[in-house]
């Protein structure tokens, strides 16, 4: 029995030995492989891709097996060495496979002005209720809107959730370079969008009633806001962005025509805005509603840039507006570690709120804009309350 007992006990412990040694490929071995990827080339549906033949049938029917077909994970893959022609065209969920990758390593092109006739209004590409979804370009992918021949939006995002975007090149866009409208969690990264200063509404994105965004390492040379952020944003970080030519980093314009706009938590970091026609700036019109808070602008870095540090509550983009007695209330906004140089010839801070709904809670610290002609300017405030630590312009207009 002793003997017996003596191997049982030695069988165990080598058993025990054993299976710890292997434990990880155990592991392995009884692991779930990872989803199939079902890969769809609009080559093999019929995309020719010479840049002349219309190939938006051949991505419909793409999007149609990737979408309604695949039932796990489908790649849509546009080639490098091609362009793609395509019209308006509208790439729908919900959709069966659980993520979809929509890969662009060639150029897709939009018809000219004159070949637009009902095909389509406002939007060129548009996505419309995918979740799970990736428009990614790997550096290589080009996205041409043809707005030299005129100036719609060239990419739009509804309804997307769990998205990203990265990796694209976008130029000529007839209006909004990428829109993103009641989206939830999205990743904008690597994207370059080039049009002409003078190109009028060419956004770099636009975004609006969407939440959990972050949007970082882009470079953006437009005709207008390089990002603009409208009502019903929040949870918003943006970071490490080329901004200019265009007209800088805006929230708003916010209130029109006496909408109830609300955007909180926005946070803009390590930016530079070089020879931009405004710099950071909150922007809202007299009658709205609604308000702008909890925002930080921290390290931001101005190259000539004019109206650097504007918030305006009297915005108004046309010859003559109305008085109003409402007001977006815009409060709590924190500007830190702000530097640069300013072509503005009257002020580089201004602080125009408004004169019913007072700002509250502005804070200034570490704040330095230099004024190349006149070398020297005063900050403009108006209703304008909260604090300001090292800052240059002095800033001794703010009230307490």
């Amino acid at each position: 029995m002793e003997v017996l007992a003596y191997f049982l006990i030695l069988f165990c412990a080598s058993w025990k030995l054993i299976s710890g040694e292997h434990e990880a490929a155990f592991r392995v071995v009884y692991s779930h492989p990872p989803s199939p990827v079902t890969t769809l080339d609009v080559t093999g549906f019929g995309a020719v891709g010479d840049g002349a033949t219309d190939d938006s049938k051949a991505f419909e029917s793409a999007w149609s097996a990737a979408c309604h077909k695949a039932t796990h994970s489908a790649k849509i893959a546009v080639p490098s060495g091609k362009t793609f022609l395509l019209s308006p065209i509208e790439f729908e969920g919900p959709c069966k496979s659980n993520n979809i990758t929509f890969e662009i390593l060639g150029s897709i092109v939009a018809p000219p002005k004159s070949a637009w006739k009902n095909k389509g209004g406002g939007e060129w590409l548009k996505f419309q209720g995918v979740d799970w979804l990736a428009v990614v370009g790997n550096g290589q992918g080009l996205i041409d809107g043809q707005g030299d021949s005129w100036w719609s939006n060239a990419m739009l995002f509804s309804h997307c959730n769990n998205l990203q975007i990265s990796g694209l090149k976008h130029i000529n866009s007839p209006k909004f370079h990428v829109s993103i409208s009641d989206c939830n969690n999205a990743n904008i990264t690597k994207l370059h969008m080039i049009a002409p200063s003078d190109s009028p509404n060419t956004d770099g994105i636009d975004i609006l009633s969407s939440t959990n965004l972050r949007i970082q390492n882009c470079t953006m040379e437009t005709g207008d806001d390089c990002i603009a952020i409208k009502g019903g944003t929040s949870n918003l970080t943006i970071s490490d962005i080329n901004c200019g030519p265009g007209h800088g980093i805006s929230i708003g314009s916010l209130g029109q025509s006496g909408k109830n706009d609300q955007v909180e938590a926005i946070s803009i970091s390590n930016c530079t805005l070089n020879g931009t026609q405004n710099g950071i700036r909150i922007k809202t019109w007299q009658g709205g509603f609604g308000f702008a808070k909890n925002i930080n602008f921290r390290y931001i870095n101005f190259i000539m840039a004019g109206n650097p540090l504007i918030i305006d509550q009297f915005y108004c983009p046309h010859k003559i507006c109305a008085n109003q007695t409402s007001a977006v209330k815009v409060s709590d906004v924190e500007y830190s570690h702000i530097k640069g140089t300013s072509t503005s010839k009257n002020a580089t801070i201004i602080l125009r709120c408004s004169d019913v709904v007072p700002c509250t809670n502005i804070i200034l610290d570490n704040v330095n804009i230099e004024s190349v002609d006149p070398p020297t300017v005063s900050p403009v405030c108006n209703n304008a309350y909260g604090a300001a630590n090292n800052t240059q312009p002095p800033v001794t207009c703010l009230k307490s």
